[in-house]
């Protein structure tokens, strides 16, 4: 092979990994309008994915969390340079506890890339992770948020809220799962 050849198939291979990473930083940038800044909050994450133009979808919210009564749910899909995304919310209560959750599915996005993505969001590594499942539990104050031990859990959830981001991966994309726990 030359040098020719050598630097087009580098060229290549770079302007491949720079378009998986715009289209990851982008969906990751669609959860973070949708789920991550309105902390998951139903009506918020209602508003603004109607803002951003997410359509209807006839996936199904899977809002089933053991003893949880879930009052409100609702899908949506949209599409992200070229990416699919689903868009899956829901609020509920257990006793006094009030519970949200907001997930994006990410068809086609590399677990790998989506993780860096949320690891540079929070600025902080995930307190547990596998090659294929991540999860950062965190309380948000502003534009900054902080990492928490478990300890912490049951002030943060009385507090700002406890909030629990798990990235997970598979053959068929990545899911970004948000969910904020409020007493």
């Amino acid at each position: 092979m030359t040098k020719l050849n050598l630097t087009l198939a580098a060229m290549v291979v770079c302007a491949a990994a720079s378009a998986q990473a715009a289209d990851t930083n982008s969906a990751f940038a669609a959860f973070a309008t949708v789920c991550a800044v309105p902390a998951a909050d139903f009506a918020a994450v209602k508003a603004a994915a109607d803002s951003k133009g997410w359509g209807p979808t006839d996936v199904t919210a899977d809002a089933n969390m053991a003893g949880v009564t879930v009052g409100d749910q609702m899908t949506r899909a949209s599409t992200g340079d070229k990416v699919g995304l689903v868009l899956s919310a829901w609020r509920g209560t257990k006793g006094a506890v009030k519970i949200s959750d907001c997930t994006v599915h990410i068809a086609k996005a590399e677990y790998p890339a989506v993780l860096e993505a949320a690891k540079t969001w929070l600025a902080f590594a995930p307190q547990d992770t596998t090659s294929k499942r991540s999860a950062f539990r965190f309380t948000g104050y502003g534009a900054t948020y902080k990492a928490l031990t478990p300890a912490e859990f049951d002030a943060a959830a009385g507090a700002a809220g406890l909030e629990i981001l798990t990235v997970s991966g598979d053959q068929n994309g990545t899911v970004l799962d948000l969910m904020m726990i409020k007493k």
